[in-house]
This record gives C-alpha cells, structure tokens and sequence, in this order.
C-alpha cells in the first residue's frame, strides 16, 4: 500500500524557497539542469520520480519537489517520515510555507527599495514588518 501524496503549494520561486530552507536548517538536494531526482518511498520498490529538488528530513525518507505547471507540488511518503522523524506532514509544510512567505516579502520589500525598519512577532506567531523607503 502506497504512503505517497501530493501537496499543490503556492510556491512560485526555487529561489525563496532556497532562503526558507536555510533559514529552517533544513538541507536540501537540487538536480542538475535537465536532469530529475527519484526520491525512495517506504514500500517495496516504491519511488518518487521526476522530483527537481529534495528536501532532506533527517531519515531516508525526503520530501521531493515537482514542477506543476506554474507552481510547485510537495511529493513525500508522509506516513514514513513522520513515523521516522516523529513530524507530522502538516508540521512541516507549514513551517516551510511560513518561512517561504516571509522570504518572499522580504525579497518584494527590497526590490521596491524599502529598508526593513522594525520587525515584530505577536503572541499568536504573527510578524509584523514596518518598513520605509526615502524619496
């Protein structure tokens, strides 16, 4: 029985996604240009394919990135990770998915010259940026 699943994202830029990794200390593998990774699922002879990056987990079992026409799916045998890492799929996405978001608009503010003035974190994990730009 397969454990593999597909997670569509909204995630639109390798780049960010790169910088939210680092910022995780999560390693990761990126294939060659032109070249795929097949990442191994728990079952016998069980694999993902066609993945352009993996995500590293701390166990044999990775999460795998395919392109999805202008976005990007999250490919992985959760049952396995999470029963060898003991983190739950959810977990993981969305400490990825926040700190990609929060590089994404890091990246946004610079691009259109504003500086990061203050930077806040509320009590229910909310950031808050204050940002300016001089004319």
């Amino acid at each position: 029985m397969s454990h593999i699943s597909k997670i569509d994202t909204k995630i639109k830029s390798l780049e960010c996604l790169k910088k939210a990794l680092e910022a995780l200390d999560m390693k990761y593998v990126e294939a060659e240009e032109n070249e795929r990774l097949t990442l191994q699922g728990y079952g016998k002879g069980e694999e993902i394919e066609d993945c352009i990056f993996e995500i590293k987990t701390g166990c044999k079992y990775s999460i795998g990135i395919r392109k999805k026409e202008n976005n990007y799916e999250f490919v992985a045998d959760w049952w396995a990770i999470e029963t060898f890492t003991g983190l739950k799929q959810d977990e993981i996405l969305n400490k990825i998915t926040r700190q990609y978001a929060y590089e994404t608009i890091m990246d946004k503010v610079k691009d259109l010259g504003y500086s990061v003035v203050q930077e806040d974190e509320d009590t229910k994990n909310n950031i808050h940026l204050t940002v300016r730009r001089w004319a």
